[in-house]
C-alpha cells in the first residue's frame, strides 16, 4: 500500500455554486475540517501507530490544490 490515499468526496448544496472563488473556499473548508478532525478523534486507523501528516483537496475543474499540514 501507499502512504497517500486518494478519496473522492461529493458535497451537495441547496443552491448552485458556480464562482471559482466560492468553489476554492469550499475546498479550503473541507481541508480545514479534516485537519481539525485529525487533532481530535483522528482519521488514521485506530489500531495503527500512524497519524495524518497533511491533507490536500483539489476542487473539480480547477487547477488549485488546497494543502493543509497537520500538526
Amino acid at each position: 500500500m501507499s502512504k497517500t490515499l486518494t478519496f473522492t468526496v461529493s458535497v451537495t448544496f441547496e443552491d448552485k455554486i458556480t464562482d471559482d472563488n466560492e468553489v476554492l473556499e469550499v475546498a479550503q473548508n473541507i481541508a480545514r475540517a479534516i485537519e481539525l478532525e485529525c487533532g481530535g478523534m483522528g482519521i488514521a486507523p485506530e489500531s495503527s501507530e500512524t497519524f495524518t501528516r497533511s491533507v490536500e483537496v483539489k476542487p473539480q475543474f480547477l487547477d488549485e490544490v488546497v494543502t493543509n499540514k497537520v500538526v
